[in-house]
């Protein structure tokens, strides 16, 4: 092909000249002479569509993204550490179906001022030798513990043999102390002829039980009342002395607080005690368990045909944490199993109380 044949090829009529242009027009100026330009407000809207594809399939891929990147055994994990929470301890009160022989019961704790158990501790029940209590504190309150006591005739006369002798003395302590161990008749009643005559010049008996009645009074002890010192039955009706299983706990309460030395060697089972002669008198205690309550402060028995068994006991349950028992209206026998019951209760309330 020569040059004049390309120039030939290449070369362009007006007409078509003038076609090419308005071609080019109608695709760089948007104008096209068969058609119509296309409206502003279309074009932005589908392109503001497209940006919305855009952007959405953006964050959907990303949110997808980030949660990938939680574990799910995470959350399994974050589950069970939150429910491996300690879970408290069902509470369980160690005096729930307590059997007692026992009429009337009475748990107090001393410290907190606070009753552990209660059976019918405000009956109104025979007291017994439980009275001597009452008789060691109003003894305790109106002599010197030093001072000399002689054994009267009167004295031996009562109810019970101590294995005393007419005229034969001992110190207030002393007497004390074997009329609490060995319950004797014959020393509360020589306790409380000394006393009332350092009161009154009036009936020894009297005297002394007027304060005694006057002493319940004053500690809030509302059921208790006296009829003579040692609780023994008037007759086969009436009794020396009544008296509840709260008021019982009060008082010896208060003789643990205040006058400790009168129940001073009530937690031993065996003493040997002298007079002032130097004779001496082997005392056993009345109490049957005395060696079966670890921590033993004080303890009184008491029994007649009225009162069945009685028995009353004030005990460290740990951590300098004073217990009283008491029980009333037991058999002769019951009344130390039913102590040893509620002692061994009374340990296991506080032990779970402190836990």
């Amino acid at each position: 092909m020569n040059d004049e044949n390309l120039e030939t090829q290449t070369s362009s009529t007006p007409e078509q000249l003038s076609h090419n242009e308005a071609l080019y027009n109608a695709i760089f100026e948007g104008k096209n002479e068969n058609t119509s330009p296309i409206p502003v407000l279309p074009q932005l809207s589908i392109a503001l569509g497209i940006l919305l594809f855009v952007f959405s399939v953006t964050y959907i891929g990303a949110s997808n993204t980030f949660a990938k990147k939680v574990n799910p055994n995470d959350l399994i994990v974050e589950a069970a550490v939150s429910t491996n929470i300690p879970q408290l301890k069902k509470y369980v009160n160690s005096f729930d179906n307590t059997s007692l022989v026992a009429k009337s019961a009475f748990v107090w704790d001393v410290r907190d001022q606070k009753v552990l158990f209660n059976k019918n501790a405000d009956a109104k029940l025979p007291l017994a030798s439980v009275t001597k209590l009452m008789t060691a504190l109003i003894a305790y309150e109106l002599l010197d513990p030093n001072a000399k006591i002689s054994i009267s005739k009167d004295s031996i006369k009562t109810e019970g043999d101590s294995g005393f002798s007419e005229g034969e003395e001992f110190t207030v302590q002393d007497l004390t102390d074997l009329t609490l161990i060995s319950s004797s008749n014959d020393g509360a009643v020589a306790l409380s002829r000394e006393a009332a005559h350092t009161a009154s010049n009036r009936n020894p008996e009297e005297v002394f039980v007027t304060a005694m009645i006057l002493k319940a009074k004053e500690l809030g002890l509302t059921h208790t009342h006296f009829e003579n010192a040692t609780g023994l039955d008037l007759n086969q009706t009436e009794a020396g002395a009544y008296g509840s299983a709260r008021d019982v706990a009060l008082l010896m309460e208060y003789i643990v607080t205040n006058e400790s030395n009168a129940l001073a060697l009530t937690n031993v089972d065996l003493t040997t005690i002298s007079n002032e002669a130097g004779d001496y008198h082997t005392v056993k205690n009345t109490n049957e368990v005395v060696d079966d309550i670890d921590g033993l402060i004080a303890s009184k028995t008491g029994y007649t045909q009225l009162a069945g068994g009685n028995l009353a006991v004030a005990f460290n349950a740990g951590l300098n944490r004073p217990i009283i028992d008491v029980v009333l209206g037991s058999s002769q026998n019951a009344r130390f199993s039913d102590t040893v019951t509620l002692v061994e209760k009374a340990r296991q309330f506080i032990s779970h109380s402190i836990q």
